[in-house]
């Protein structure tokens, strides 16, 4: 079974700690195995932290981005 608690944003760092740690020891009384997974990095967006430039490619085509279709799918775009 997975529970999963929704904390607010507002909470501070001690809050929250304060909050899982008496969650444990609640579920511990009752004997119920605890694992916490902290999701919090998830809350980042991975494109945020992308970096175009490192991956960019210089094809030599100098209206690639205007005619993206006919390069790619041998079509024009007018």
């Amino acid at each position: 079974m997975q529970l999963k608690i929704n904390l607010p944003d507002n909470l501070t760092p001690e809050k929250t700690s304060q909050l899982i740690k008496n969650i444990e020891k609640l579920l511990q009384k009752e004997s119920v195995a605890l694992e916490i997974e902290n999701n919090l990095e998830s809350d980042i967006d991975a494109w945020d932290e992308f970096n175009f430039e490192n991956i960019a490619v210089d094809t030599g085509i100098e209206d690639f981005a205007v005619n993206h279709d006919r390069y790619l799918y041998k079509t024009s775009h007018e």
